[in-house]
């Protein structure tokens, strides 16, 4: 029985070995953190993003898709290990529920919209790799840390471009750009605004 359940241990480490890809995150040429992406299922995604510069900030997501619109999401922020938020959505195709918490306080945001795209800003590239599954060149999307920042509210709910450039996408929303270069293994950089690029290791 104990060899079994080893076994089985085994078998889920090397699968999600398998399925896991590394983006390196930098600003210029200096290196700010990783951004870890598993393949639960094809419908779920586990994401862990750490930047480390004095302070290591990390940043763990799982998103489940029914389709091309998430279903439930979770994101929880670390400071030096502590915990310091968490951000839950759930969503059923028509209306977004999402909590924000924190040790001393709890926040509820709740939209009504049909067809919601969720993007995180923190770097969670499987939400970035499902748009690219069904590309539309105009859809509205949610960025759900916005919702909770007062200065950033009105930004987080909004209508997003996406154009085919020859051999890559570009995403356009508020006038700030992402260029999104992909292959057949899916997303293989991506260079934000500021001069952020996120790009896949190599294996």
């Amino acid at each position: 029985m104990k060899k079994i359940l080893v076994l089985l241990i085994v078998s889920i480490l090397f699968l999600t070995l398998v399925n896991a890809e590394t983006y390196t995150i930098r600003i210029g040429d200096t290196i700010l953190g990783t951004s870890i992406v598993n393949k639960i299922s094809p419908e779920s995604y586990h994401v862990t993003t750490t930047i480390d510069y004095g302070i290591v900030y990390t940043v763990e997501s799982t998103t489940t898709y029914n389709g091309e619109f998430f279903k439930n999401y979770l994101v929880t922020f670390t400071v030096d290990g502590t915990v310091t938020a968490k951000i839950s959505g759930q969503y059923d195709g028509t209306e977004a529920l999402f909590v924000f918490e924190t040790p001393q306080s709890s926040k509820t945001f709740k939209l009504t919209k049909k067809n919601l795209i969720i993007l995180d800003n923190n770097f969670m590239i499987p939400h970035y790799e499902k748009l690219l599954e069904t590309p539309s060149p105009i859809f509205e999307i949610v960025i759900p840390q916005a919702l909770f920042n007062p200065g950033k509210t009105k930004d987080a709910v909004g209508i997003a471009t996406l154009k085919k450039l020859d051999d890559s996408f570009q995403l356009l929303y508020k006038n700030e750009k992402v260029n999104i270069e992909k292959d057949e293994s899916g997303i293989v950089k991506m260079e934000f605004p500021g001069f952020v690029t996120v790009e896949r290791s190599l294996r």
